[in-house]
């Protein structure tokens, strides 16, 4: 169930999601920024900031159940020191960041380091990833894939889904900026990518894909193409939260959702999460 409030979420979502015990919530937050709760664990990818300014969706956090807080990359909207000051609050953790991020804050990663700062964490509840690297435990098995910016993006499979979150994994074109040419490179190192993690999966219970209109003409191209290489169950547009004000981040959000022009019209449904703390409930 998808209770976005958006008007499209009602023509292009369809509720054919039962209510159960087994049920994984996956809650927006901002930006490119959601709260996944399973039966087994809780997720949160790309913290950066909420809007209440005072984390309130971690109350719905179970401090008894494993708690992974995924990193795409180190760039402001996506990434803040932050995060590694939950490390007090709960007791089962873990940090999964990029490299480049891990890069940016070596200072609080490292054992010999001298800082003692609110920030510091220790480096056993963290593990750095690149492309090509998985991580996996009892509960969770995390696939870092590359990206078109920095970083990575991530395949994630609990309770028998598979999720995806693309970090900044886009087709970023610019085709009113760039010339041809550019254009050409661009989509040849973003489908590169969609074919590397096509060797792993050629389908996602849940994708988290940006949709920015920033990029101009065409902003849409990348998650066409995605949703049209792998069958995506339920996919959640992101990163439409970078306007110079309110008029325009709102101009930016009605772009994301305007689902006819990339969504496949063959397979899946699409889910306006907009609002902060909207959700969405899909069933094991």
């Amino acid at each position: 169930m998808c209770d976005g409030t958006h008007p499209m979420t009602k023509k292009y979502f369809s509720l054919r999601l039962r209510y159960t015990d087994m049920s994984i919530f996956l809650q927006y937050i901002r930006h490119d920024c959601f709260l996944m709760r399973t039966p087994v664990c809780t997720c949160v990818f790309d913290f950066w900031t909420d809007p209440d300014g005072h984390c309130a969706f971690l109350d719905s956090v179970d401090v008894s159940k494993p708690f992974y807080v995924i990193v795409s990359h180190h760039h402001k909207d996506h990434f803040t020191r932050k995060i590694f000051r939950w490390a007090e609050r709960f007791p089962n953790i873990h940090y999964i960041i990029s490299k480049d991020t891990a890069r940016s804050v070596s200072y609080l990663l490292k054992q010999e380091s001298a800082y003692r700062g609110e920030y510091r964490v220790s480096p056993s509840l963290v593990t750095v990833m690149k492309p090509g690297d998985i991580y996996e435990d009892p509960n969770i098995r995390i696939t870092a894939f590359g990206s078109t910016d920095i970083g990575n993006s991530y395949m994630v499979q609990a309770c028998g889904q598979r999720f995806f979150h693309a970090g900044d994994l886009n087709a970023w074109i610019w085709k009113d900026e760039s010339t041809n040419a550019e254009v050409s490179a661009a989509l040849r190192a973003y489908d590169k990518i969609l074919d590397d993690i096509r060797t792993a999966t050629d389908r996602f219970d849940l994708v988290m894909f940006p949709v920015d209109a920033r990029i101009g003409r065409d902003y849409w191209e990348g998650a066409a193409r995605f949703v049209r290489r792998f069958k995506v169950a339920n996919f959640v547009p992101m990163h439409f939260c970078l306007g110079t004000d309110l008029e325009e981040n709102l101009r930016f959000v009605d772009a994301a959702i305007r689902f006819p022009l990339y969504a496949n019209p063959e397979y899946g449904h699409y889910c306006a999460l907009t609002e902060p703390y909207s959700t969405l409930k899909v069933d094991c």
